[in-house]
C-alpha cells in the first residue's frame, strides 16, 4: 500500500550540496531529492550540463514521471524465430542496443525523474529497474550512468506516495529553498539573466525566501500565524491562496519584468498577479516604477562623475544590480565603479560584494577602482 510519507531530517542540504551526492554516488545509488515546489530541483540536471566532469555524458532532458503511460518506458518485441520475445527500451531514455553496457564508444547517462513520488504504482514498477539497477528493458546503461529523482512534500499535499520498500532502496535527502543570498548570486550571474528590479526586490524581502515548515512545530517561527506573517509565500491550508512566490516565479517574473516596455501597467501589474502573487506584486512595483526612473545606463558610462545619482534608496538598489548584470567589458566597468563612488557607503558595499560573489566578477578585475574599493570593504580574491 502506498501511504504518505515524509522523512524527518535534522538538516536539509543545499541545492550545491544536493548536486555534490548525486556526483558522489549518483552511478551506483539512486539518490531520491524531496523539496518544497519551485526551489531547483530539476534545475540540478542544468548543472551537470554545465560541468566539465559531465562533458562526455548524454544528459537526458528531465523525465516528468507523471506522463509515463503503457509504452512509455518499454515495450514488449517478439521473436518469432526464437519463440521468446524481449522488452525494447523507449528512446527518451536513451539506451539503445547500439548504446548500452558494454558497447564500445557507449556514453554513460545523466537521467532525472521527475516527479516519481506522483506517478502512477504500475510506472513506479516498471521504472524500478531503473532505479535498483541502471536497466531499461533488457539493455544495461553505460558504466557510470548516474539517475536521481525528484519530488515534493508530502506535506505539501500534491499526492507524492512511495511505497516503503521502495524508499528503503533509495537515499532521500531533503533541498532547502535556497536562501536570499544564495538566490541573489545565482540570479546575478550571465546564466541566469533575471531583471534587475526583481533581483533588488528579492534582496530587500528575504522573507519571500522562508518555507512554510518554517511555520510548523519545531520551525525556526514555529507559533507564529503563516497567513498574518508571511502573505508571499506558499501556504497549504490556505486553498484559496492562488499564487505565491518561489524561485521558480520569480524567474517567471522577471521575463516579464523584462518586456514591460511592450505592455501598459495594468497588464504588467495583473500578469505579475497571476506569476508571483498580488501580496508581492505590491511590493515589485516600487522597485519597477524606481527603476523606470533611472538614468539611461549609456548616460552611466559617458559621464560616470556628472550623471545623477538618484537619492531614493529603492532607486539605487536597482540601479546596482542594474549594473552588475548590463556590463559588458573592463571599460563599462571603470565608469560603472566610478559613478558608483559616489552612492552611500552601504550601496557600494553591496555593489562590490554582488559582483566579488557573480561570474560577472573577470569583467571587473581590470579596474583599478574597483580593486580599491574590493580593498575598502576588505574582499579579497582568493588566490
Amino acid at each position: 500500500m502506498s501511504v504518505k510519507w515524509s522523512i524527518h531530517m535534522s538538516k536539509s542540504l543545499n541545492h550545491k550540496q544536493v548536486v555534490s551526492l548525486i556526483k558522489a554516488i549518483g552511478a551506483s545509488r539512486t539518490v531520491l531529492v524531496e523539496g518544497e515546489a519551485g526551489i531547483g530541483k530539476t534545475a540540478m540536471l542544468y548543472e551537470f550540463r554545465n560541468d566539465p566532469a559531465f562533458a562526455g555524458y548524454h544528459i537526458i532532458d528531465p523525465i516528468d514521471c507523471t506522463q509515463l503511460s503503457d509504452g512509455s518506458v518499454w515495450m514488449p518485441d517478439i521473436d518469432r524465430e526464437n519463440g521468446i520475445s524481449r522488452e525494447l527500451p523507449n528512446e527518451r531514455f536513451g539506451v539503445s542496443k547500439s548504446s548500452q553496457k558494454g558497447i564500445n564508444g557507449s556514453k554513460p547517462l545523466i537521467i532525472c525523474l521527475d516527479e516519481i513520488a506522483k506517478a502512477r504504482q504500475f510506472i513506479k514498477d516498471v521504472l524500478a529497474p531503473i532505479i535498483y539497477e541502471r536497466r531499461v528493458g533488457q539493455y544495461h546503461m553505460p558504466e557510470g550512468s548516474i539517475v536521481f529523482g525528484c519530488t515534493n512534500l508530502s506535506l505539501e499535499g500534491l499526492g507524492d506516495s512511495l511505497q516503503a520498500h521502495l524508499r528503503d532502496r533509495l537515499c532521500i535527502v531533503r533541498m532547502a529553498k535556497p536562501t536570499k543570498d544564495e538566490w541573489v548570486q545565482w540570479a546575478s550571474s550571465e546564466r541566469a539573466d533575471i531583471a534587475p528590479e526583481v533581483i533588488a526586490a528579492a534582496h530587500m524581502f528575504p522573507i519571500i525566501f522562508e518555507t512554510f515548515t518554517d511555520y510548523q512545530a519545531g520551525g525556526s517561527q514555529k507559533g507564529k500565524d503563516l497567513r498574518k506573517e508571511n502573505p508571499y509565500i506558499f501556504n497549504p491550508a490556505d486553498a484559496g491562496q492562488g499564487k505565491w512566490v518561489t524561485p521558480r516565479s520569480l524567474h517567471a517574473a522577471s521575463d516579464l519584468v523584462k518586456k514591460m516596455d511592450i505592455v501598459d501597467e495594468d497588464v504588467l501589474t495583473v500578469g505579475l498577479e497571476g506569476i508571483i502573487g498580488a501580496p508581492f506584486t505590491a511590493q515589485m512595483m516600487s522597485f519597477i516604477r524606481f527603476g523606470q526612473q533611472l538614468p539611461p545606463f549609456q548616460r552611466v558610462l559617458d559621464e560616470p562623475k556628472t550623471c545623477p545619482v538618484p537619492t531614493n534608496p529603492t532607486a539605487q538598489l536597482v540601479q546596482v544590480f542594474q549594473f552588475v548584470q548590463q556590463v559588458k567589458d573592463s571599460n563599462q566597468a571603470e565608469a560603472v565603479v566610478t559613478y558608483t563612488q559616489r552612492m552611500k557607503n552601504e550601496m557600494q558595499s553591496l555593489f562590490v560584494h554582488t559582483v566579488a560573489n557573480s561570474t560577472r566578477v573577470d569583467k571587473f578585475v581590470m579596474s583599478k577602482t574597483f580593486t580599491k574599493m574590493m580593498s575598502e570593504n576588505r574582499i579579497f580574491f582568493n588566490n
